[in-house]
């Protein structure tokens, strides 16, 4: 069964094109809501502590910006914090039945791609043409080819590293599964609640904390003091 095919392609329901678009569309509906709800909530009453979460997730990503890269934080934390937000339930799909978008290599590519841009980005904001270019000789011409090498692969690096530890996940589970047939039901529950909850929790956090912290290596020392 699918829904509609488009020039010879496919789209099936549980694909992770259909996924990511669900989550997407999910999100978008939650941020809608919040929008609206915030909008009514009088600041000079106290907190209502359905927005408490809300705020500690936003303040701890502003604070860990901050300490990483300093005076241009606002420009980073919507990014990194909708990064978190997205992989995160990515990783946890399958507790809502749809198909693990990052268990998909081209998933994870784009969402490392769009990093690795920010990083170049950042570096020639912070450096100028001039010092990011020459940034590539450090600390000498002969390391060049080395320094290119190292700054090409750094997408790949954090595609493979997000996709390799879902999908281990994922081939565990199945293998339990597969292992232990019917007594595998008792404890399916628990397998699963640890490595589509528990690892993706993980997992957020390793590619946001080496994105973010990429992304300060690129900005000059007198820059990342934030006052």
């Amino acid at each position: 069964m699918y829904l509609t095919e488009v020039k010879g392609y496919t789209f099936y329901p549980t694909s992770p094109i259909a996924a990511t678009i669900y989550i997407c569309g999910g999100l978008i509906l939650l941020f809608f809501m919040l929008y609206f709800f915030i909008r009514r909530v009088d600041p000079f009453k106290p907190t209502p502590k359905w927005l408490i979460p809300f705020m500690w997730l936003v303040d701890m990503m502003n604070g860990y910006i901050k300490a990483n890269i300093g005076k241009r934080w606002r420009a980073y934390s919507p990014w990194f914090l909708t990064l978190t937000i997205f992989i995160f339930m990515a990783n946890i799909s399958a507790v809502y039945l749809l198909n693990n978008p990052t268990s998909y290599v081209i998933v994870t590519f784009a969402l490392a791609f769009c990093t690795f841009v920010i990083i170049q980005a950042t570096g020639i904001a912070s450096n100028g043409i001039g010092g990011y270019l020459k940034s590539f000789c450090d600390p000498t011409p002969v390391m060049l080819p080395m320094n290119l090498m190292s700054e090409l692969t750094l997408p790949i690096s954090l595609c493979l590293r997000l996709f390799g530890n879902v999908i281990s996940g994922t081939c565990i589970s199945i293998l339990i599964k597969y292992l232990l047939s019917w007594a595998a039901i008792p404890i399916m529950p628990l397998i699963n609640a640890l490595f589509d909850i528990a690892f993706g929790l993980i997992q957020v956090a390793v590619f946001v904390i080496l994105s973010v912290i990429f992304t300060s290596m690129k900005i000059k020392d007198e820059e990342k003091i934030y006052s």
